[in-house]
């Protein structure tokens, strides 16, 4: 089964996207969530910000990162978000393993 990734906007107006932890009748946790910032750019276009609710790197177990929120006090869209949108949100929460390899060796004398 997929995941279901849901947007909110929390008590003090941020938009906040994150995959669907548990849901009952009072309350809502989402795993991993994200700030979506939207601002406008100095060209009058609107530019799209997204960060970590809380980065990783303070975390001790990366997969605790849940949080939980009162119906009472979000609003929560039944809209469906981008594909563009949900990747970047995918890439932030789930990001692919860096790859380790040996540097490369270059000789800068011949023997």
């Amino acid at each position: 089964m997929k995941s279901q990734v849901k947007l909110i906007i929390d008590h003090i107006g941020r938009f906040i996207i994150g995959t669907v932890a548990s849901e009952s009748d009072t309350v809502l946790r989402l795993s991993k969530p994200i700030i979506l910032h939207v601002q406008p750019s100095q060209t009058g276009q609107l530019q799209v910000q997204t960060l970590p609710l809380l980065f990783s790197e303070f975390l001790g177990d990366k997969e605790s990162n849940v949080w939980t929120y009162s119906k009472e006090s979000i609003a929560i869209s039944e809209a469906v978000l981008d594909s563009r949108l949900l990747q970047q949100y995918e890439s932030m929460a789930n990001p692919a393993p860096v790859a380790q390899s040996e540097p490369e060796v270059v000789k800068l004398f011949e023997d």
